[in-house]
């Protein structure tokens, strides 16, 4: 009978998964850090499968050195939706070489300190991601507003999934310094699992969390901008809001709206966070929301119709922020409000049929 380890089974999903967030991203807006972290892991986990399925010794030469790769793949795609353009400075992106450089140096020469370096690896780029994300969501710059909550969130438990693998690579460490190697296939087994969800997260991240590149309609003009108090800069944003109707633009980010109203885009999430006690990303849903209740309630056309014109994306962004804001779901709000939709005619009014 042939014997084929689960490792391999993982890798062959990872390669789907890059297949579909390949296949459904948009080609002028794609994450790479984070494609090539799931084509890595794809060959993380193949390499595993020979070590632990097969018992061939040379791959554990190879995985500590890949591995060092992951925390700098999630801290480059992790920038990409924080600040564009940041990541392909070459200065920058040398320094991340380091923990590599050094790990290949130390399997010829001091290979017990190889764990370590993982280990401090790991757990430095998940503090330096906890610390972006100090801020909130304001912090994702670049993220569609309509979907910052969801990304915050996914980079959020990236950085915990890169502690995990600290944890983990420590448990084995131990494991094989106290002879407890019974421990080890559970381990790399839970590992499997921990990179999976990790990898959903960044497929997620990949196919949603960048706005579009702007249009030359849509000038840089950042070098405009001017300081206004928090109640100004407020004043200016209702007015993009209100009579611009900047909300609608499905991929409006903090860093488009501060080029929009000319105000630094720190500014801008301060002074919403002090007058409404929310973020931006919540700030501006509440006026597509607003208006979504508006047509829902004004107009016969679908939900899905709706959802696009107010400046949403997908039907999961729009439910939840719609659920917030009103407390029900769309069609709910249709039938409650639209004449007729809550007695007995409501089976033969189109405007009452679920979407």
């Amino acid at each position: 009978m042939i014997f084929i380890p689960i490792e391999f089974m993982f890798s062959a999903q990872m390669l789907f998964l890059f297949i579909h967030v390949v296949r459904n991203d948009d080609s002028a807006n794609k994450n790479r850090p984070f494609l090539i972290l799931i084509l890595l892991s794809a060959v993380q986990s193949f390499l595993l499968g020979l070590r632990w399925g097969y018992d061939v010794e040379a791959t554990s030469y190879i995985v500590p050195i890949l591995a060092t790769l992951v925390p700098a793949l999630v801290y480059a795609g992790v920038l990409n939706v924080v600040e564009r353009d940041r990541w392909p400075m070459a200065p920058r992106l040398a320094v991340h070489y380091l923990p590599t450089v050094l790990v290949i140096g130390l399997t010829f020469v001091w290979r017990e300190a190889v764990d370590i370096v993982v280990v401090v690896t790991f757990l430095s780029y998940a503090v330096v991601i906890l610390r972006l994300l100090l801020p909130g969501t304001d912090a994702l710059g670049i993220t569609p507003l309509d979907g910052a909550d969801s990304t915050y969130r996914a980079i959020f438990f990236a950085a915990l999934s890169l502690l995990s693998f600290a944890l983990l690579d420590t448990i084995l460490f131990l494991s094989f310094m106290w002879k407890h190697v019974e421990y080890v296939p559970s381990v790399i087994l839970f590992a499997n699992f921990a990179a999976l969800v990790m990898l959903g997260l960044a497929a997620t991240l990949a196919s949603n969390s960048r706005s579009a590149p702007e249009t030359p309609q849509q000038p840089r003009r950042i070098e405009e901008e001017e300081e206004l108090s928090g109640s100004a800069t407020i004043v200016r944003i209702e007015e993009l809001m209100n009579d611009d109707k900047v909300y609608r633009d499905a991929n409006l980010n903090l860093e488009r709206l501060a080029r929009k109203a000319l105000i630094p885009s720190r500014q801008i999430s301060q002074a919403i966070n002090r007058s409404a006690g929310m973020n931006v990303s919540q700030y501006v849903n509440g006026y597509r929301i607003a208006e979504a209740c508006d047509l829902l309630q004004a107009t016969r056309r679908s939900v899905t119709d709706i959802m696009f014109d107010v400046g949403f994306q997908t039907k999961s962004n729009f439910n939840r922020e719609f659920r917030r804001v009103t407390g029900m779901t769309p069609q709910a709000w249709r039938n409650k409000y639209t004449p007729g939709c809550d007695g007995a005619e409501a089976a033969s009014n189109p405007s009452c049929a679920p979407q």
